[in-house]
């Protein structure tokens, strides 16, 4: 296992954090995306035959990692999976702006990213928890 709390603490930690200023940028959502997609090689390295086979354990795990998996590579290949499972412009960004809850009050609303398909998803909340995810494998994976 290549050093993957490192690569957690000066390359994922900060990009999610980046994320966490920009909620609605769909560019740090695909950025945080790919960082913690990406933590699967570090956990395999160098035995890089075993990537595949952890992807599909760790989509079948969490949701959120599936989530991140299908983000990354639709942004990357304009859509993922064969289906296809999302295509990048299904990626949106939802600006924030001013609501009421029904008492004349307002609130301040972030904007986010979420998936066309179902916004109750944010992005953010999503990399978070498939971030931790990852996190916790690395005391369970041997390679």
């Amino acid at each position: 296992m290549e050093d993957i709390l490192r690569y957690l603490e000066e390359i994922v930690e900060p990009t999610v954090k980046d994320f966490e200023e920009h909620p609605a940028s769909r560019r740090h959502a695909f950025l945080a995306c790919v960082t913690v997609f990406h933590g699967v090689d570090y956990l395999v390295y160098p035995k890089t035959s075993k990537r595949e086979r952890l992807r599909g354990k760790f989509r079948g795990q969490s949701p959120d990692f599936a989530i991140v998996d299908d983000v990354s590579h639709a942004f990357r290949h304009v859509e993922a999976g064969k289906k296809p499972n999302l295509k990048s412009d299904n990626v949106i960004s939802r600006p924030g702006g001013l609501s009421t809850d029904g008492f004349s009050f307002f609130n301040v609303v972030k904007g986010r990213v979420v998936l066309s398909n179902d916004q109750s998803i944010g992005l953010l909340d999503t990399v978070k928890r498939a971030a931790a995810f990852l996190r916790k494998q690395t005391d369970v994976v041997q390679t």
